[in-house]
């Protein structure tokens, strides 16, 4: 009896050691965004880990890799967003590889880059449906029509909240635009430039 008495006592030891050693651990993010698309960059820091030992990172369950602790037990590290989906909290954790008891979570706002257009065939001149999200590089979003030589810039309307959305109908092409295929490019600059990186574009044919 005495032993079986030892034995539960020395279990029950371990795992308020393993509780003490995940509290330890305090995990947070910081940028320059109150949201975040793909392509961003935030840095995730840490504390409480096992100092000059490893640590596995993951974004909501998908390996990142890991990274090593200081002398101090303290993580500092960039973080790559990825190809996101619709607009949600994402969770990162940082777990010890020494001691997978030490871990600790953090979330971040993140939003998809997309633009809904419906419906997608019709007459050139009618109103669409449109929706977006994740144009976090401006306050409106514009439409651009190319094709050659020809140009059309459209306001769409103002983005709102942290991650930039919109919901409106708009006439984005005219009953006088001529025929042929045309790719419409959404970004928030007034006037389309060749240079600008966050957009979403897609192709219309007009006959």
């Amino acid at each position: 009896m005495r032993r079986r008495i030892a034995v539960s006592i020395a279990a029950a030891a371990v795992l308020l050691l393993g509780a003490s050693a995940a509290e330890a651990a305090t995990l947070a993010v910081s940028g320059s965004k109150s949201c975040y698309r793909a392509g961003d960059t935030l840095t995730l820091s840490g504390t409480g880990y096992t100092p000059g030992g490893p640590v596995a990172v993951t974004l909501q369950e998908q390996d990142l890799g890991t990274t090593t602790a200081d002398a101090a037990g303290n993580i500092n590290v960039p973080i790559l967003i990825r190809q996101l989906r619709g607009i949600d909290q994402r969770a990162l954790v940082a777990t010890d590889a020494t001691n997978p008891a030490i871990t600790a979570t953090t979330q971040f706002l993140g939003s998809s880059l997309l633009v809904k257009i419906r419906p997608r065939n019709g007459n050139s001149a009618r109103k669409l449906r449109i929706s977006a999200s994740g144009f976090t590089t401006g306050k409106r979003l514009y439409a651009h029509v190319l094709r050659k030589h020809y140009r059309r810039n459209v306001f769409i309307g103002k983005l709102k909240g942290p991650c930039r959305t919109l919901k409106v109908r708009k006439r984005v092409l005219t009953a006088a635009t001529p025929d042929g295929r045309y790719t419409v490019q959404f970004d928030t600059k007034r006037r389309y430039s060749k240079k600008t990186k966050v957009l979403y574009k897609f192709r219309v044919t007009v006959t």
